[in-house]
């Protein structure tokens, strides 16, 4: 039989690769078998070993250039997978002769939306049985002819879900079938874009009789009856709702209730009232209310004089509601005297403070004391945010966004609320003033801090040359090391640094270390573009050179264990030719607390340049 080739899409291939890429619709995970042949450009065929889906094939090396995507190809079926024995072979033509009078469907997986175009002859039906789709091959092309699919299982419309093509949901009495052919949710029945109505819900029947007549409120000398429609009454004292269960003329509202003519069916939470004659003070007392109450036994309530509301007490009660006796067992009074005008309310179970928890938190008098008591800023010791120094390194001032951080002690936070700009003067508070704690400005790094004065409230930025004891302005007892800032005398400028988050670049490089003698001894040398006085990390470029081939290189913290660098402990560079030629290397290094980084080479005579870019500052306090 005549070799079969596939050719929809393009490929792209990389030299060497054992992978294939495709473009513009292949579907090779359909089409495509094992040891299928591979022919780009007239290239000899390359034997394809699997297909990984739609778009990926894996083949043996391409032992050609590379193929750049958007190239034409084919494949050659000439699989030995494709041809079966003679015995399965009759059995093909037994079963194809059998589906020759109406065909058979080709079946269209769930992720395409389509049928394959090369699949399937003229006449031929496909069919995606995820969404009932079917199509019929006609003149070639795969036509699309409807949805085939069965109505979907009933079941209560759920928002959130996912409807599809004849899907069945329930609501309020009806039933409802999507009929969209996008699938959706979150789109209620009736709307018509979505659903259409499989079966509308019954009018409503008839009214039957009533049951109750329409609630009155409860009078003296009333006829009451039972019968149904039965009489339903509010009792004014206690707003309860009851029903009448024996006919009867009223008297009292009370003794009726005690003879049993009336049923509660409904508490108005209503609050109760007494004459009773009480005077303010502790302990138990009785007070005289009204029945069928809803206070239960344990309930917190204070009685106030209605005529003097500042007059009170308080307490749980037992109570009893069939004759409206309530004990009111008091722990809290206000105010003095005896009355006899009391009007109960519920209260809540006091607290040991004065605190309300509607509140959360905002009627503390003193917020920051009370972060202090919470041990806040101990638990965030290294908290930092904002406080971002910036600077042009054009004037004799730098810049401080706002911003809190934790002190250096964990005792407070110290919270800048605007921008803030501070020149090289001697420190005076507010923006625009000076920030130096002692001395006179010269050439080198200042270390810049938050400060505070605890008792004033007030905060301000300060710079100076130690990094752990600032000289602090009177009344500022808390600080907190947020960077640093470099002052040029020669220019009188404080130079641009450029802070991100915690790092700080230099706008170009200083060559802090260059040297032409690196040994096999380490050395240690002093990085001065970073800060003294902490450990920073510093972000270096590291370049060196050997005119012996194959030296090896590094540069390191200075507390780590040092070694003669090779090639099974590593380096930070090695010399790969024959010349002086050297390489570079970007690399980050802790320094000690005076600059210093450690360096050593495996052979004599190394030159050795260490170019600082900047650095990074844990500011850890």
């Amino acid at each position: 039989m005549p070799n079969l080739i596939y050719a929809t899409g393009t490929v792209a291939i990389g030299a060497g690769a054992v992978s294939v890429a495709g473009a513009g619709g292949p579907l090779w995970a359909s089409n495509i078998q094992q040891f299928d042949k591979l022919i780009v450009d007239g290239f000899a065929g390359v034997d394809i070993l699997g297909v990984t889906d739609d778009t990926h094939l894996v083949i043996a090396k391409w032992p050609f250039a590379a193929v750049p995507a958007g190239t034409a190809y084919q494949i050659l079926q000439t699989s030995p997978l494709r041809f079966n024995g003679a015995q399965n072979s009759a059995e093909v033509i037994r079963l194809t002769g059998a589906l020759e009078a109406d065909g058979f469907y080709i079946f269209v997986r769930s992720d395409q939306a389509a049928p394959d175009p090369s699949k399937g002859d003229d006449g031929q039906y496909a069919r995606q049985p995820s969404t009932g789709k079917e199509w019929l091959k006609t003149g070639g092309v795969w036509v699309y002819q409807g949805v085939n699919k069965a109505l979907g299982q009933p079941a209560p419309y759920d928002p959130a879900h996912t409807y599809a093509l004849n899907d069945v949901a329930t609501l309020n009495g009806s039933s409802f079938v999507w009929s969209n052919a996008t699938p959706g949710s979150g789109h209620a029945p009736p709307d018509a874009t979505y659903w259409q109505v499989l079966a509308a819900k019954g009018d409503t029947g008839a009214t039957g009789p009533l049951a109750w007549l329409q609630t009155a409120t409860w009078v003296t000398g009333q006829n009451y009856v039972a019968a149904a429609p039965a009489s339903i009454v509010v009792y004014p004292l206690n707003k309860n709702i009851y029903q009448c269960i024996v006919p009867h003329l009223s008297t009292t509202f009370e003794a009726d209730r005690a003879a049993g003519k009336w049923l509660l069916i409904a508490q108005g939470l209503a609050e109760g009232t007494s004459t009773s004659s009480q005077s303010i003070g502790l302990g138990s007392v009785l007070f005289q209310t009204q029945i069928d109450l809803s206070y239960l036994n344990g309930a917190r309530l204070r009685a106030s004089s209605s005529g003097s509301i500042n007059n009170w007490v308080e307490g749980q009660c037992t109570y009893n509601p069939a004759n409206g006796q309530l004990i009111l067992f008091r722990d809290k009074s206000n105010g003095a005297g005896t009355f006899a005008d009391w009007a109960f309310s519920r209260i809540g179970q006091p607290g040991a403070g004065d605190l309300s928890s509607t509140a959360n938190l905002a009627d503390l008098g003193d917020k920051s004391a009370a972060v202090k008591n919470l041990t806040l800023p101990t638990l965030l010791r290294s908290a930092l945010n904002g406080l971002k120094i910036s600077q042009t390194g054009s004037t004799n001032s730098f810049a401080v966004s706002a911003g809190t951080a934790a002190d250096s002690t964990g005792a407070d936070f110290i919270s800048i609320p605007g921008n803030i700009t501070k020149t090289g003067a001697a420190f005076a508070a507010g923006t625009g003033n000076g920030c130096l704690d002692t001395g006179a400005l010269a050439a080198r790094f200042y270390h810049v801090f938050a400060i505070k004065n605890p008792t004033a409230a007030a905060t301000d930025i300060l710079i100076s040359a130690s990094a752990t004891a600032p000289t602090m302005p009177s009344g500022f007892t808390l600080f907190r090391r947020i960077g640093a800032v470099w002052w040029s005398t020669s220019s009188s400028v404080f130079l641009q640094i450029l802070q991100r988050g915690r790092e700080f670049w230099w706008p170009g490089v200083s060559i802090d270390v260059n040297v032409t003698n690196l040994g096999t001894t380490l050395t240690n040398y002093t990085l001065a573009s970073v800060p003294p006085g902490v450990q920073v990390q510093a972000i270096l470029t590291v370049a060196a050179w050997n005119s012996t081939l194959n030296t090896i290189w590094w540069v390191h913290d200075k507390a780590l264990i040092d070694n003669i660098p090779g090639y099974t402990n590593g380096g930070t560079g090695i010399e790969v030719t024959s010349g002086a030629s050297g390489n570079m290397a970007e690399i980050r290094v802790w320094t000690d607390t005076s600059q210093g980084v450690a360096a050593r080479s495996s052979a004599a005579s190394t030159t050795l340049k260490l170019m600082t870019r900047g650095w990074y500052d844990p500011l850890e306090g």
